[in-house]
């Protein structure tokens, strides 16, 4: 991994926009920060999203990279379905770790689905 490349969970967009000190803590010395598109669809789809919110993660996501879902990549391909069939991950968690591990990124996130995904560099942190 070359520098601290971290790709962060809805979890962790959620607690870092309430003012997570922790987590803020954690990615103040980021090299690169990014998203997936699955974790902006599962945070601008929440059903008690205010227009507020929508308006922070608008201004926040113009300041980090969201990666998609690349169709023509097969190494995502096949690290998707590898999450998915040997480590168990519900589908948009094996999408979101191996967006992780294909972009060099380590995931941050409190969801402890992930620990199955061993070999995946991961952080935690203290939800508030």
């Amino acid at each position: 991994m070359n520098g601290k490349r971290y790709l962060l969970d809805t979890n962790a967009i959620v607690q870092l926009l309430a003012g997570n000190k922790e987590l803020a803590g954690i990615v103040r010395g980021a090299d690169f920060l990014a998203t997936s598109v699955v974790c902006q669809f599962e945070f601008l789809s929440y059903p008690g999203l205010t227009e507020p919110d929508a308006r922070l993660y608008a201004k926040f996501s113009s300041r980090i990279h969201t990666f998609s879902v690349p169709a023509d990549d097969v190494s995502f391909s096949d690290a998707v379905v590898a999450f998915r069939r040997t480590k168990k991950l519900k589908m948009p968690d094996a999408i979101i770790a191996a967006t992780a591990k294909v972009n060099d990124c380590a995931l941050i996130s409190a969801d402890d689905d992930f620990k199955k995904a061993e070999g995946l560099p991961r952080l935690t942190y203290s939800p508030d």
